[in-house]
């Protein structure tokens, strides 16, 4: 028997298994894109208001830094910049999951095992994570080409935007196996890869375009979708450098995986201290420390969202000061608001969604604590049901609510160190809260599908992806009402810009404590997985 014995027919259980997860996962990434896209075609298809904003960014070392300059004043052009940052970051996480859920977490549930005990080759289940994997990342790119070439953009630099998400994803695809081999736990190739991800957009920005240190940049693949020069004249040998480190990281990947033991890794685990932490005593302090890596990860990206969004909110009010489309539609969002509240209005519209992933995951934590048999030992014992699920749902509900503060105390911050104007941080606060019932509904469904469906706990991903999806659509497809209003943050009023809190937020709240409490009276009564 071979190496890779049984490899199709592992890619054949991989499609079965993520028929409805895949192609949601990577359609994400495709529909940014063409969001991105259909908006600057549609708000700058006049060249004098395209001029403008590419002298404002030009003019703001912060969006350079973060997002690169823009190479061409053309539509394509300012896609390619606009995208180059957003569109690998996400391309990455897609993979990042995929590859990890393939592979690592495989792994640790034994189902590797087994099948390496029959006709399976070692390597079968690693390549055909990877053929699968790879065989999306070209279906994405080749949507995304299309896409781009339909609204009417030339078909070169189409085709290196396709390029380049399909190699990157592939890049951070490798870069996860890699990271597979080197550890046992599904969490820690989590944070070896998203820490990668972060050094790469560190190097991009220390090495912006304009600084001294150009040359750094060159040493992230973030650089490299850049300098692939994308609608401005395409310097098509820097996908070999891609073509390169995929090669290189594979090579390594497949070294390693031929010589460890099943189920172990080559970096030693931390062993824990000899007596536990007097915390461990209650029930939440033992969800403390479940939840608390995750929740400093994401405070500190939620740190770096606040950085960004402040540092460049001064230049994207002059973009639309002069531009008299985006006026006209701002103007209609709120009222004759300032252009100001009208952008941070804009900005939590579109990052809306964001703000609920940190809650589904605290809430799918149960999940995964009953799969690794952690629950059963506990309820098992003094501790009953309700109260071990509800000590995680606790973080599920309150971590939101302190990432947001923290998001908005650093925008607050770096907009008024930046531009010498203070905000009304109460204003701002009670503008970013009132996402909070509409998390919640998420969290919700998530705590619901593990009360009464647990193996479809999943499908929470599905349904904020179908909410996301909705709350666009109004830009592009004239649609009924009553569609727009099944999402929840469609009802989110936009407090900057004058609206109300009305019925609809306490509605949500109501609606987020019948599911959960749904959720734990499933719980309760089912047996466990």
């Amino acid at each position: 028997m071979g190496n890779f014995s049984g490899t199709w027919t592992l890619v054949r259980l991989i499609l079965r298994r993520d028929r409805l997860i895949l192609p949601g996962l990577f359609l994400f990434p495709v529909f940014m894109f063409f969001s991105i896209a259909t908006t600057f075609v549609n708000m700058y298809s006049d060249p004098a208001s395209r001029t403008v904003m590419v002298l404002e960014i030009s003019n703001n070392p912060g969006a350079v830094a973060f997002l690169g300059s823009i190479l061409n004043s053309s539509v394509g052009g300012l896609v390619a910049w606009r995208s180059a940052v957003i569109g690998p970051i996400l391309v990455a996480l897609v993979n990042i999951f995929l590859i990890i859920r393939h592979t690592r977490s495989e792994e640790r549930k034994g189902r590797l095992e087994l099948l390496n005990s029959s006709t399976v080759g070692r390597q079968s289940a690693l390549t055909s994570a990877l053929l699968t994997t790879f065989g999306a990342n070209i279906l994405m790119g080749l949507i995304i080409t299309l896409s781009l070439i339909g609204l009417g953009l030339p078909w070169e630099g189409s085709l290196a935007m396709g390029f380049s998400m399909t190699l990157f994803g592939c890049l951070f695809a490798a870069i996860a196996s890699l990271a597979a081999q080197l550890t046992e736990n599904s969490s820690d190739v989590r944070y070896i890869t998203v820490a990668v991800l972060i050094a790469f957009f560190l190097l991009r920005i220390v090495g912006w375009d304009n600084g001294e240190v150009a040359w750094l940049s060159w040493l992230s693949p973030l650089g490299w979708v850049h300098y692939l020069r994308a609608f401005a004249g395409e310097e098509w040998w820097v996908l070999g450098l891609f073509i390169v480190f995929i090669v290189f990281m594979l090579f390594w990947t497949y070294k390693l995986s031929s010589i460890r033991d099943v189920g172990n890794g080559f970096l030693p685990q931390r062993t824990g201290p000899a007596r536990a932490s007097s915390t461990l005593s209650s029930v939440i302090g033992l969800a403390w420390r479940i939840h608390r890596k995750m929740l400093f990860f994401w405070i500190i990206a939620f740190i770096v969202m606040g950085v960004i969004l402040g540092y460049n909110a001064q230049t994207m009010t002059n973009i639309f000061n002069n531009n008299p489309l985006f006026m006209s539609i701002l103007s209609h969002m709120g009222n004759g608001a300032e252009p100001l509240d009208s952008y941070m209005t804009l900005m939590l519209l579109l990052f809306g969604q964001v703000f609920a992933i940190y809650g589904i995951l605290a809430a799918l934590k149960l999940r995964s604590e009953e799969v690794k048999k952690h629950s059963e030992f506990l309820i098992t014992n003094a501790v009953n049901r309700t109260r071990w699920a509800f000590s995680n749902i606790f973080f599920a509900l309150i971590g939101p609510a302190m990432l947001l503060v923290i998001f908005i105390l650093s925008y607050s911050s770096i907009y008024g160190i930046y531009s010498g104007m203070d905000q009304d941080l109460s204003r701002l606060l009670s503008a970013v809260l009132i996402y909070l019932p509409a998390i919640w509904v998420m969290v919700g469904v998530a705590v619901a599908l593990f009360g009464f469906v647990p193996r479809l706990t999943s499908l929470t991903w599905v349904v904020l992806g179908f909410f996301s999806i909705i709350n666009f659509l109004p830009d592009f497809l004239d649609i009924s009402q009553w569609i727009i209003n099944i999402s929840p943050f469609t009802h989110v009023p936009n407090l900057l810009l004058g609206d109300s809190v009305g019925w609809d937020s306490v509605l949500m709240m109501v609606l987020a404590s019948v599911l959960i409490s749904m959720g734990l009276i499933g719980f309760k009564r089912r047996d466990i997985t």
